[in-house]
């Protein structure tokens, strides 16, 4: 991963924790499009994506309007170039 040590860094997991919990702890891709986990309940948010990527806007880095939560699935999903595989 290019990018490990900014994904290790205290400013991303506090930006990672401000936009999980901005969404309610919920995936905000699932919550959209009605998705349900396994159970039946609203999947869990456990990832924090950036609409704007950082290569492209190295500046919003840590703007949480540019965050977005979600589920594994729905990150893997919105990064197909990662091969689709769960982390």
């Amino acid at each position: 991963m290019a990018n490990k040590r900014h994904y290790d860094g205290a400013r991303h997991k506090a930006w990672r924790a401000k936009v999980i919990r901005r969404a309610g702890g919920l995936c905000e891709a699932c919550r959209r499009y009605g998705r349900m986990d396994r159970d039946g309940l609203p999947a869990r948010a456990t990832t924090a994506h950036h609409i704007i990527p950082l290569e492209e806007a190295p500046e919003r880095a840590y703007d949480v309007t540019n965050g977005m939560a979600l589920c594994a699935m729905c990150h893997n999903k919105k990064h197909p170039e990662k091969g689709g595989k769960y982390y």
